[in-house]
């Protein structure tokens, strides 16, 4: 037991001898001057002459005083246990009332927590409130905190709500002790409503606001936590760049993304919340999701820009596609290919470049680009697609040798986009406003690539795929509040794991940072994963058919399946669903 705490509980002493003067007075200079009732008058006995002589006093009154007044010395020298046989011996002689044997009690009660004996302290305070008398606050709150220590948390809620039971008031300092009891024991209703007492006593308290907003998402109460922080944010009560960030996604998944981007740009401007790439792209989601499309660009524009993230240019270079800004597609598909590309990046690279170069009428380059991206897994059914709506002239078995671009995976092997322009003949130039028809030329058969290792926050469905999928979306919004009460921040598309050594599905979010395990939700280091891969368009058919069916290919292929699979739910500009069927 910690040196405050004795020092406490020894200041306890001297503040319970002043406070009961007349009743204390009385005995206690019989135990100074004649605890036996045979001393001179005037004499005052040592503690040794004491000890020597209390067993053989036979009044109880004063064998109770002498006991106290021992027990009390001892806990000033520290000696527990004797201070522990002489307040047992005292209480045992029965003759003090009531008020003083519940004071006494009360004592031991302290010692046995001095003493860590946590089993002893709550059978005393147990004692103490069993006395027919008017309790106090501060005996229910020891003997909720010996519960604690013992970790029956059942009864410490049951003794913190013995002080309400009996309309009994608390300062401050004891509204934070049976505070922080009763969320260690998960009475967070309880909890909630101490606060909204503190906050009453000290409105401008940073703390309770947070705390408060803490307590109704672990209940669940997504719109209670909002408001909680909306009013704290009006009050101009300080936030922490996690807390705004926590008030960001409870905005948005209260269905309000247009009031997460506001507050999300406002406090990065503020440098309440650093503008990194990772709060840039943030913030393009939420606009996106807010149908604010011009803030969304200029948000992935900056995020891009700032992180030299492969995945957020050719995110722009999608939106930018979509707008029909062709150079913009080709400056910004550059500047992703400026490095080396991962091999994950080609295709949809040199598909985006190939239609800036369409669209602009250099079709030779075009012709080449597209080319490219059938000959990697990822865009090539589109590339293909695009080859045979502009009719352009077979490939070449030079040409499906290897990419040959400035959007490759080496820069030796890389060749400018003003090399692949010449002045050979292809067909008439294609109307920038029509859209390439929906047949296909033939692509290989599986498409394959290896997926890095990735930590994954996940939570267990104990349900088919069937029943999991409609549920998806509406799971994810209190699995990303989650994790960011953990400590971590999403990094990539909401997934479903299918592991081949468990027999139930996981919902499942790629992370940064250090979160930990929370409630439900689990952590997973996956290994790199390589699998066999296809992207169809949402909800344009059952995933589970298509997992079916790529099963059937890898197989017909002749490759050799482990039995995990992964559906990524994407949402990049052009929103669809990720099958990954893993391979050896």
């Amino acid at each position: 037991m910690s040196t405050s705490l004795r020092s406490l509980f020894l200041c306890s002493l001297l503040l319970a001898a002043s406070s009961q003067a007349q009743e204390q007075g009385q005995y206690r200079s019989k135990i100074l001057l004649d605890p036996l009732g045979e001393m001179g008058k005037g004499s005052e006995m040592s503690v040794a002459e004491l000890e020597a002589q209390i067993d053989s006093i036979e009044q109880p009154y004063a064998r109770s005083s002498a006991g106290r007044f021992l027990a009390r010395h001892y806990v000033q020298q520290g000696d527990y246990d004797s201070a522990v046989a002489y307040y047992r011996q005292a209480l045992a002689a029965r003759g003090l009332a009531d008020v003083a044997n519940r004071e006494m009690l009360r004592e031991l009660a302290q010692v046995y927590l001095l003493k860590e004996d946590y089993q002893q302290a709550a059978r005393t305070l147990q004692r103490a409130l069993d006395i027919d008398l008017v309790p106090e606050a501060t005996d229910f709150l020891l003997l909720a905190q010996a519960q604690y220590r013992l970790g029956n948390y059942v009864a410490v809620v049951a003794a913190l709500d013995g002080i309400a039971a009996h309309d009994l008031k608390l300062d401050t300092g004891q509204l934070r002790q049976a505070l922080a009891l009763y969320y260690r024991a998960g009475a967070f209703e309880q909890s909630a409503a101490i606060l909204r007492q503190l906050l009453q006593l000290e409105p401008d308290h940073a703390e309770h606001w947070h705390h408060l907003a803490a307590v109704y998402l672990q209940q669940n109460k997504q719109r209670l936590a909002l408001d909680t922080l909306t009013l704290a944010q009006e009050k101009r009560i300080p936030f922490t760049a996690e807390q705004l960030l926590l008030l960001v996604d409870l905005q948005a998944a209260t269905g309000n993304p247009y009031g997460a981007a506001t507050t999300l740009q406002q406090a990065m401007a503020d440098d309440g919340v650093p503008a990194t790439s990772m709060h840039q792209r943030k913030l393009f989601e939420l606009w996106l999701q807010a149908r604010e499309r011009k803030r969304a660009i200029t948000a992935l524009r900056s995020a891009a820009r700032s992180s030299g993230d492969t995945e957020l240019y050719l995110y722009l270079a999608q939106l930018q596609a979509e707008d029909r800004q062709w150079q913009q597609v080709e400056e910004t598909v550059l500047s992703a290919c400026a490095a080396p590309l991962a091999d994950r990046y080609v295709s949809r690279a040199n598909l985006l470049l190939g239609l800036s170069q369409l669209k602009r009428d250099r079709l030779e380059a075009a012709r080449r680009l597209f080319i490219n991206a059938t000959l990697v897994g990822g865009a090539n059914a589109q590339a293909a697609q695009w080859l045979q709506f502009m009719e352009a002239a077979p490939a070449t078995e030079e040409e499906l040798r290897r990419v040959v671009g400035p959007c490759y995976d080496s820069p030796g092997k890389k060749v400018s986009l003003a090399a692949l322009s010449t002045t050979a003949a292809t067909p008439a130039p294609v109307d920038g406003e029509e859209v390439a028809p929906a047949s296909t030329a033939p692509v290989a058969e599986v498409a394959l690539k290896t997926v890095e290792a990735l930590r994954f926050y996940t939570s267990t469905q104990e349900e088919t795929l069937e029943q999991l999928l409609p549920r998806v979306r509406s799971l994810a919004v209190g699995m990303n509040v989650s994790l960011v009460k953990a400590g971590g921040t999403a990094n990539g598309p909401l997934s479903v794991l299918s592991l081949p050594e468990e027999n139930a599905l996981r919902l499942a979010m790629p992370v940064r940072g250090a979160p930990h395990a929370r409630g439900r939700y689990d952590l997973y280091n996956a290994p790199a994963f390589k699998c066999a891969w296809i992207r169809i368009p949402q909800a344009e058919q059952q995933p589970l058919q298509v997992v079916s069916g790529l099963r059937e290919r890898v197989i017909a292929a002749g490759y050799e399946l482990t039995g995990e699979y992964r559906l990524l739910f994407l949402n990049d500009g052009e929103p669809g669903v990720e099958v990954q069927l893993g391979v050896r």
